[in-house]
């Protein structure tokens, strides 16, 4: 059965938190949405209870914005939040199902393997542009990794990379908990202490 992690609606705002791109930036809320760099690559670093992304930015004659630095976190492969439904499509092709438009925006689903079944990846966009990526399913999906987490991995990889999550609670599957760390732009769902869904989001979007 297809569905979207319960934690759609958390805060997906990064306001507040540091930026690390061969120094430090705070990350201001951004007036309008930014294209992101596919050659930038980040990972989240855990800071007490905050978190930073950490992103080498090269010999670059300047430094990129800090919201285009926030991107860089936020991939999972060769996808990431902020990319264009052409640039989704470059890499997966046409959406093997259309969820129906809810409050603006539009879901595709693709099945990573065959049909109907486990694992899928699902992309939320908004006004053409990829706003939040999920995958979900209980085995490792290759090339979809988040962070160095993967589907599958028990809860000490989990906890290793991300420490303790901020909130547990239901997830509106059976014996399965929802992790969140909000106000960070990530969640995942465990079951039989694995992760079986991973969901990223847009960081310069503010909570609603």
């Amino acid at each position: 059965m297809l569905r979207l992690l319960a934690g759609s609606a958390l805060a997906l705002s990064l306001f507040g938190v540091t930026v690390v791109a061969n120094g430090q930036a705070a990350l201001p809320r951004p007036q309008q949405a930014k294209t992101p760099d596919p050659e930038l690559r980040g990972q989240w670093l855990r800071a007490g209870s905050a978190f930073a992304c950490k992103v080498e930015t090269g010999k670059r004659a300047t430094a990129p914005e800090p919201e285009i630095l926030s991107y860089a976190c936020q991939r999972m492969g060769a996808l990431g939040v902020g990319i264009s439904e052409a640039s989704l499509k470059a890499v997966l092709g046409e959406p093997h199902r259309k969820l129906p438009p809810s409050n603006g925006a539009t879901n595709y689903v693709y099945f990573l393997g065959n049909a109907n079944q486990y694992p899928y990846l699902a992309a939320t966009l908004t006004a053409n542009r990829v706003v939040a990526l999920q995958i979900s399913g209980e085995a490792p999906a290759p090339g979809y990794s988040f962070n160095q987490v993967n589907l599958g991995d028990g809860i000490d990889k989990l906890m290793g990379q991300f420490g303790s999550p901020h909130h547990v609670g239901p997830s509106g599957l059976d014996k399965t908990d929802l992790w969140t760390y909000g106000p960070w732009p990530f969640s995942f769902e465990v079951r039989g202490g694995r992760v079986t869904s991973i969901r990223i989001n847009d960081p310069t979007i503010g909570a609603k």
